[in-house]
Order: C-alpha cells, then sequence, then structure tokens
C-alpha cells in the first residue's frame, strides 16, 4: 500500500511520478474532457472497474528500476512533526440562532435575527419563487443564473410537516476553500487553497479546521442553511473533489428532502436549507401524548424537561453529518466536508450533576443547564494522506478502497489532549473512506486498560460492556467510552491504539500485538498511537470560558447498570435478502445503467442484489426497495457474497436492531442490545447479519450502501422510497406515492420519472415477502 521507510529515492520519485500522472486524469474528469466510459475503452480501468497495472500510471505496477517489487504509493512526508507534539483542537461549537415564526399568507416563515440578514426559511425552496417569476427573481448571486437555493421545487422536497416541527433554532454555514494557516500540524505546510474544503460559520466562504459540532435538543427543531462557497469552475478542486455537494445529517429521523441523499446536489453560489426536525422515531404509534418523562428533551431555559411523541427506546445521541454528492462522496468527505452532532435528551441530558430520576448523569460537567462538553469530548478518527510537498492527497483510482498513512484526530495529525483525573465521555467516530480501525488504550506501564462503552452508532446501550479494546470499526461507526482517569498521578500519559493493519482499503488485513503496534508495522504506518492522554491539575472550561476545573473538584457523574430498555425482536411483515456483490460478479445478471453523471452505459465493480434478482450498482432514479406503509416491520437479511472483502453497511433514515449474527459470534458489544445503522460485515466478523428494522413518520426516497465510501461511490448504493400514511393528516399527502428523482444542474433541477424494481416491491404480484419460501 505504501513504500517501505527505507525505499530508495528513485522508487519514491517513480510512484509520485505515477501519482501526478493520475492527478492528471483526474483533473480532465473533473473539467468533463473525458468520461470514465473512456478510461474504460483506453484500457485504463479493468474490466473489473480497477486501475490497470501500468507503469507510470498505477501504484502497483511493477517497477521499472525492480521488477518483481510493486511500486506502492509514497507515503506522506511529516517535515519533521512528532507525534503527540501538539494539543488536539476540540471541534468548533457552532452557536445556534433563535428564530421567530412569520406568518406569510397561508404559509408560515421562519426569520432569523435581523442583523444576520438571511432570508426566511420557507416550507417550499425559494426554487419555487424562481419558478414562478420566469426567473427574473431569487437567482443565483454567482452568475446571476438559475435559482439561489439548491433544494428542487415544488411539494415533492417541501419540507414535511413544518407546521409540527416548525424551526426554533438555525445555523447558517458555508463550505469553502481554505483559508490560510489550514494544517495538520504547526511544523507541516499550510494548505493550497482547494485542498481542503471545509464547514464554517464565517459568510466569506474561507474554511477553516477543525470541523464543526452542533448541539441539538428534542422538542427543538432546527434549520440548518448550508451555503456553496466553492469556485464555480470544478476543475478548481486541487485535483480531487466535486464542487457540486449534498449534506447528509447521519442518520437522524428526518424527511428525504433533508437527508441530503436524494439526488440533491447544489452548486457553488446557491444554498439549501435543511429541516433537522429533532423526531423521536415513532412518534405516530408510541407515546403519541408524550406522557412519557424518559421520551423528552432538555426544557429551553432551566434544568426542566420537554416532552416529546416517541419511543424513548430510539433515543440518539452521538450522529455526525458529511457529503453525500453521488459518485463523489468519498472526495468530498475526506476533503472536510464533515462535522458532528450531539443530540440531548431526557436520559442523555448532558448535565452529570442533575439527579431528577430521569437524568443518567454521564460525564459533561454541570456549567451549562443541559449539553455539557467540559468532560464529554468528540473525536473524529480518520487517515489522511499527502504528496511529496505536503499537499493533502486522495487517489480515486483505487476502487477497492482509500487507506491513509497518517493518522488525525478532529483534522490534526496526532495530537494529545490534557484530562483532570476525574472520568470523561468521549464520542469517538471512525471517518476514515475505507479504513478500518481498532481502539484501545494503554497504561503508561504500555498495558492495556479498562473503559466502558456506552453507546453505538448514536444509541445507548442496554447495559454498559467493559472491554480494553473495542470492536473493529467500520467508516461511519461510533462509540460512546467512558474513561476513568481518577487512578492516575498528574504527569501520566496513556495512549490511544489502533492495532487493525490493513494492505489495501478492501479490507482489514488483521489484528496485530500491542507490542508490534508500538514498534510500527512496516507496510501500514497507521498502526499504533493515534492520540495521547495527559493527566494535569487544571484545565479551563470549554462550557464557562475562564473558570478553571481543578484537581479535587468533585466529579458528579456516574454510569449506571442500566442505561435503556431493549427493543424485543417481534415477527416481521416481510423480509428482505440483500447482497453486497463484489469485483468475482462483475457482468453477471447486471444492470448497466446508471443516474446521474453516466450518459452511457458503464460498468462499476460494486453491486447490490435484493430478493436473490437482479444485481445492479446506483442508479438515482430507480427504486430498488418498497416501504408501503410506515410503522411495519421488516427483518433484513445483509449479506456479503463479494468474497474476501468487507464492506460496513449503512442504512438511512432509520436504525434497526441486531438480532444475529450468521458466520461468527457477536461481539459483547453487539449482544447488549444496541440499536446501530451500520452493520460491518465480512470475513473477519461474518458474512451475514439479520436485522430488525421498521420505517416511519416520513416519506421519499432514501438510500443504503456500503459506507466503504470507495465502494460506494463506485456503485455499492440502492435506493429505497418510504411512503406516508395518508389516514394521517400530518403526513405529506404527496409522499403517499413514490416521487420523481431531481436532475440538478448549475441552472436550475428537473425532474424525471423513476422506475420501481419488482423485488422489491410488495404491490408487485410476483413479491416475495419472504424470500426463500415459495411464492
Amino acid at each position: 500500500m505504501y513504500l517501505p521507510r527505507d525505499a530508495s529515492r528513485t522508487r519514491v520519485r517513480e510512484a509520485e511520478h505515477a501519482r501526478r500522472n493520475r492527478a492528471e486524469i483526474v483533473r480532465s474528469l473533473s473539467s468533463g474532457e473525458i468520461t470514465r466510459r473512456d478510461l474504460f475503452r483506453w484500457g485504463t480501468f479493468t474490466s473489473l472497474g480497477m486501475l490497470a497495472h501500468v507503469n507510470g500510471l498505477s501504484p502497483f505496477a511493477s517497477s521499472a528500476f525492480a521488477q518483481d517489487v510493486p511500486t506502492g504509493t509514497p507515503r506522506s512526508p511529516l517535515f519533521g512533526a512528532l507525534p503527540f507534539s501538539q494539543p488536539m483542537p476540540r471541534l468548533d461549537l457552532q452557536k445556534p440562532r433563535h428564530l421567530k415564526a412569520v406568518a406569510r399568507g397561508a404559509e408560515t416563515d421562519v426569520h432569523f435575527p435581523d442583523g444576520m440578514k438571511q432570508p426566511p426559511g420557507h416550507r417550499l425552496s425559494y426554487h419555487t419563487d424562481f419558478t414562478e417569476s420566469g426567473g427574473t427573481a431569487f437567482r443565483n448571486p454567482y452568475h446571476n443564473v438559475g435559482p439561489m437555493e439548491g433544494r428542487p421545487p415544488g411539494e415533492y422536497f417541501a419540507h414535511q410537516r413544518w407546521e409540527e416541527y416548525l424551526p426554533e433554532v438555525g445555523y447558517v454555514m458555508t463550505l469553502g476553500r481554505c483559508g490560510t494557516g489550514v494544517k495538520f500540524h504547526p511544523a507541516m505546510p499550510d494548505q493550497g487553497i482547494d485542498q481542503v474544503w471545509s464547514l464554517s460559520p464565517n459568510m466569506r466562504g474561507r474554511c477553516t479546521l477543525p470541523p464543526p459540532l452542533i448541539k441539538l435538543r428534542y422538542g427543538e427543531p432546527a434549520l440548518f442553511r448550508l451555503y456553496n462557497r466553492l469556485h464555480p469552475n470544478p476543475t478548481k478542486n486541487g485535483g480531487f473533489g466535486s464542487n457540486s455537494q449534498s449534506t447528509h445529517n447521519h442518520n437522524a429521523h428526518n424527511a428525504s428532502g433533508s437527508d441530503g441523499a436524494a439526488n440533491t446536489h447544489f452548486y457553488p453560489g446557491q444554498f439549501y436549507d435543511y429541516h433537522w426536525t429533532t423526531t423521536l422515531a415513532r412518534a405516530d404509534l408510541i407515546n403519541q401524548a408524550a406522557t412519557d418523562r424518559r421520551a423528552s428533551g432538555p426544557a429551553k431555559r432551566g434544568t426542566g424537561l420537554e416532552r416529546v411523541p416517541g419511543d424513548f427506546r430510539e433515543l440518539q445521541g452521538t450522529l455526525w453529518f458529511h457529503d453525500h454528492r453521488f459518485f463523489y462522496t468519498a472526495e468530498n468527505v475526506y476533503k472536510g466536508h464533515v462535522g458532528m452532532l450531539n443530540y440531548y435528551s431526557g436520559p442523555d441530558r448532558g448535565h452529570e450533576g442533575l439527579s431528577d430520576g430521569i437524568n443518567l448523569r454521564l460525564p459533561s460537567g454541570t456549567e451549562l443547564d443541559w449539553g455539557n462538553i467540559d468532560f464529554d469530548v468528540n473525536l473524529i478518527i480518520s487517515d489522511g494522506a499527502t504528496d511529496q510537498d505536503g499537499q493533502y492527497f486522495f487517489d480515486i483510482f483505487d476502487t477497492r478502497g482509500f487507506c491513509g498513512d497518517m493518522m488525525l484526530v478532529n483534522f490534526a495529525y496526532k495530537p494529545y489532549f490534557e484530562v483532570l483525573p476525574r472520568k470523561y465521555r468521549f464520542r469517538v467516530l471512525s471517518a476514515g473512506m475505507s479504513r478500518f480501525v481498532e481502539l484501545g488504550l494503554l497504561n503508561p506501564q504500555g498495558n492495556p486498560m479498562p473503559f466502558q462503552v456506552i453507546a453505538t452508532d448514536g444509541n445507548l446501550l442496554v447495559n454498559p460492556v467493559t472491554v480494553t479494546r473495542l470492536d473493529p470499526m467500520g467508516p461511519g461507526e461510533r462509540f460512546d467510552i467512558v474513561v476513568d482517569f481518577s487512578v492516575f498521578q498528574r504527569g501520566s500519559r496513556i495512549t490511544m491504539i489502533n492495532t487493525l493493519e490493513h494492505a489495501n482499503g478492501m479490507k482489514p488485513k488483521g489484528s496485530v500485538s500491542i507490542a508490534d503496534a508500538l514498534r510500527g508495522v512496516p507496510d501500514d504506518p497507521a498502526v499504533g498511537g493515534v492520540m495521547e492522554f495527559r493527566i494535569v491539575d487544571a484545565v479551563e472550561s470549554v462550557d464557562n470560558p475562564g473558570k478553571i476545573h481543578r484537581r479535587g473538584d468533585p466529579d458528579r457523574s456516574r454510569v449506571p447498570g442500566q442505561l435503556t430498555q431493549p427493543i424485543p425482536i417481534v415477527q416481521p411483515i416481510r423480509t428482505r435478502v440483500i447482497e453486497w456483490k463484489g469485483e468475482a460478479d462483475v457482468g453477471v445478471g447486471q444492470t448497466g445503467e446508471c443516474f446521474p453523471d453516466c450518459g452511457e452505459k458503464e460498468v462499476f465493480p460494486w453491486t447490490v442484489r435484493i430478493n436473490g434478482v437482479s444485481q445492479h450498482f446506483l442508479n438515482a432514479n430507480r427504486s430498488s426497495l418498497l416501504v408501503p406503509r410506515p410503522g411495519e416491520v421488516e427483518h433484513w437479511t445483509l449479506v456479503n457474497t463479494s468474497g474476501s472483502w468487507s464492506h460496513p453497511v449503512h442504512l438511512h433514515l432509520e436504525e434497526g436492531v441486531t438480532i444475529d449474527r450468521a458466520g461468527g459470534p457477536m461481539t459483547a458489544i453487539e449482544r447488549a442490545n444496541p440499536r446501530k445503522d451500520v452493520w460491518r460485515l465480512g470475513p473477519d466478523g461474518g458474512t451475514t447479519v439479520n436485522v430488525q428494522v421498521r420505517f416511519g413518520e416520513f416519506g421519499g426516497a432514501y438510500v443504503s450502501h456500503c459506507h466503504n465510501t470507495v465502494h460506494e461511490d463506485f456503485g455499492m448504493l440502492f435506493r429505497f422510497d418510504v411512503l406516508t400514511d395518508p389516514a394521517n393528516p400530518e403526513n405529506s399527502q404527496v409522499h403517499v406515492n413514490v416521487i420523481p428523482t431531481p436532475k440538478p444542474s448549475p441552472e436550475g433541477v428537473t425532474y424525471v420519472t423513476p422506475e420501481i424494481l419488482p423485488e422489491g416491491n410488495p404491490f408487485d404480484p410476483t413479491f416475495n415477502p419472504f424470500p426463500g419460501r415459495p411464492v
């Protein structure tokens, strides 16, 4: 994967030359001068969708100087940066803006504070106003052509249940090009203007690091407005990334128009309004009168509760948001379009000192009424790589997956973090593109130390689980852990370590011993220390800047023996068998249409097959699975048939309960009955997982996909549609049917009529609700 540390200068130059040649091809792809189909025709890609082993192009071709040794990829130069030599940056906490409801005829708008000079939030997109004006008003200020909002027009993408979940707070951010001083370590070079694209509250559009953090509470819906301030020229991308993007809230219960993955990318100069409802799942079925105090959020002021309808067992906690532009997700997320979301509820209040019979008092702090983060810390774990000039680099040509060689925490190279000798909660996100990580903690003597796992993928476990090493984490997975530092003296150092080795992006090669990880693995520089915790006597408060927390201050937090209640496994209305297929299956009964960005028939290496019928890769205009009625329980069998690959499979809109794992035992964490939205399928953990899912609340188009985002971008994704209940007057009556597919362009959005595949459609007479049994 990467050249050895002692590689000769000649071999490094050869590999760097091949990398620059590939970057030139990326620039031509970005400008539209060539297509992916051209690369197949020219032999640049093999029939399996992989880069051909051509010297001077492929990082895996035989070296001209040593024919029996693959060239690999040059390692990222560190410019003298040492591990654990910079403080870890906390995520950039965003300030909510309180919105005011204002009637406008039959509609209700929400207005931002006067000084912000923002257009009001509409139920309908401003694209609708642009269309009704004949294109004379509400135009894109960048080029005065097309609408100023990228959200598609009309009722299909109007905000569902707008009045019921009217936004009370707003967040305005920009996706922009690099400002000065954006770097991964003080010793490393500044990144070029288009090497990193990240989110910032700066309306001038200059990106900053670290990524943002937004705190939301149940009972307080939000409007998230994102401006695209990237360059209109798609070739101004630093070698990778698309300037049209879409933001996915992973994995809140939001309507499809605000899910960020319904082919709703938008362009430079436009903004997009996302309606984040903070809806608790099963709001239409369970606890409809909101009488259960556990189903609640913190009150606006004080330490009380605001009750909400829904099932308290499905309260979410640790989420994140990231780009979901079809065929460019990996490049755009890697480039910096990422942030984290903390959801706060009655049981998970973010106030460790409050004892009211509902609050769990998990480590957090006491300075704020809710949402304290002094002792509740977000960690975005990712892997990056640079070229020999120190500029951020991504290789789109390895369709098996991309693994970087620099471990980053909150986009900082191997930092340290100062902690008091007390309990801390860490919300750990695995945010690499293809790399799985296996994280553990080592005490000052280099021995594994125990810690407690309290949540996974944003949901509390029924009971905490004590481990010394986390389960392997695929991209998109989260674990919330509690670490007790109280036994350590000032100056002690605790190391977070990754013990999972990769030889390439297809899957983990395997776990290594702690001793080997500490020494370093020659073929995978990302194995070893990730960050360091340092015990100190005093730290400044984040929640109340200027206040100093000191050793000896009372630790009011606790981790109770039961955190929530389990959701039982019940008899399903129907089952689905979803196979995730790879290179060996290419061309076998495979459809060849893709949308968007594919004008010709192409072959991609990663496909999906549902209920044993046709296999296909992504087409946003093809509904592969239809959920006809909200509230119905389904069992899905997720099967990895792609050989010796690993796939972290992600489900949008809903989470599910893991029933069992065939071909491999469930881990102690999995047996703790967590709800999850990412399931790891692979030879190391069993190729088949059975899960229980139940959809509800909102209708429209969603997706499920492999969260190895390189596999996703090369076709391993399918669309599914959820229909609303026409008997519920609160629901959108537009979404009682499958909606058309948006087709965005800088000039505006049009619609195309989707296809519904019979194998996923319960209304089709050939549909089998229980695959494996006779129809």
